[in-house]
């Protein structure tokens, strides 16, 4: 791995990891330190005779400042336009080996996890994601790479590449790890208040932040067998393309498995109470906080299993909808909104996937 380190790479890997570069050199090759204690010395081109022998010593001192290994150093370094996400949990490896069921189900539910957020990040949250996923969530998963595996080791690392992603700006990549690490910060959260209260409806709010079934179930396998250990999901940001999210990791707390298993359970059942409504906006509501992008809707309701109402509150799925229903509001535009009836906050209302004007009884749909 070494050999592939190019003086580029590795001076920009210095510049985004707390060393400074000093503005004198050494025999042409380039100082840098780390606050005041530690000095590295990185030629001033590639391909010199000690070259290899430089880039040993400086992945030796990044390892001893960073408590991490070099190979893992290494691959940061000569990856510069790709995400990393890392699972530290009973079933990945240990001392750098895995079990052969561990690493079926560790390397699976990585990728369930991934395509899970994938999907929402591409066509938006649902309760479970049914069906094969779209194309470009499976060109995304057939460009991330796992390791390095190293015999002192014990994490699962998956690296997402940034380039030849030709999803939009930001990429399908990044998009995707965003919502995955909100979406595991909201579930820690979700899971410390079922504990409190016993209730794991707090569970269903944050499907709209992309926490689904899916996903659910591919991070209780990282727990291990029920009820489950602890385990750790971290993130990563590319240098290449810096972020204002910060990197970091989330922690769950043993017996997170047995109810993520929970959830997912619920989430699936929910899923089956899919429901449109049709009428006018009655109520807006958005506070700017964590309750967004509601509207009330006095019309018909048609649901799954045949029952009807006069109306409903409808979340919406985004700012674009809810821009809509101002207009449709204050024009008098009747509108349609289709998704999932869920129980929020105590309240039954239909999460919106689909949102939009009704003209000659076509919608008109966002």
């Amino acid at each position: 791995m070494t050999a592939n380190l190019s003086v580029a790479d590795i001076n920009s890997y210095l510049a985004v990891t707390g060393w400074t570069r000093q503005p004198e050199q050494w025999r042409g090759a380039a100082v840098w330190v780390h606050e005041g204690d530690h000095e590295i010395l990185v030629p001033g081109a590639d391909g010199l005779g000690d070259g290899p022998r430089r880039v040993r010593e400086i992945l030796a001192l990044l390892a001893k400042v960073e408590g991490r290994s070099r190979e893992d150093i290494a691959s940061d370094i000569g990856a510069p336009m790709a995400d990393v996400q890392w699972y530290r949990a009973p079933i990945v490896p240990l001392d750098g080996q895995f079990g052969l069921l561990d690493a079926v189900t560790a390397l699976t539910s990585a990728q369930a996890a991934l395509s899970a957020a994938a999907r929402a990040a591409l066509s938006g949250s649902r309760p479970v994601f049914d069906g094969v996923a779209p194309r470009q969530v499976r060109e995304l998963l057939a460009r991330v790479r796992i390791g390095p595996i190293v015999p002192s080791g014990d994490l699962l690392t998956v690296r997402v590449p940034l380039d030849g992603d030709e999803s939009g700006d930001p990429p399908l990549a990044r998009r995707t790890l965003i919502l995955l690490r909100r979406a595991t910060v909201l579930l820690r959260e979700a899971g410390a208040e079922a504990r409190r209260t016993g209730d794991i409806s707090a569970f269903d709010g944050i499907v709209r932040d992309g926490a689904s079934a899916d996903l659910c179930l591919a991070l209780a396998r990282f727990a291990g067998r029920d009820p489950g250990s602890r385990f750790e999901v971290g993130f990563r940001w590319a240098r290449g393309l810096p972020s204002d999210v910060p990197a970091g990791k989330v922690v769950f707390e043993a017996e997170t498995g047995t109810l993520l298993r929970r959830v997912a359970h619920r989430l699936r059942r929910l899923h089956r109470e899919s429901a449109s409504v049709t009428g006018l906006i009655g109520t807006l509501f958005d506070n700017g906080g964590e309750d967004r992008f509601r509207v009330h809707v006095r019309g018909v309701v048609s649901i799954g299993d045949g029952e009807a109402r006069g109306s409903t509150w409808v979340r919406l799925p985004d700012e674009t909808a809810y821009d809509l229903a101002v207009e449709a509001h204050r024009n008098g535009n009747p509108v349609r909104a289709r998704g999932t009836l869920m129980e929020v906050h105590g309240r039954r209302e239909l999460a919106a996937t689909s949102f939009g004007r009704v003209t000659d009884d076509r919608s008109e749909e966002t």
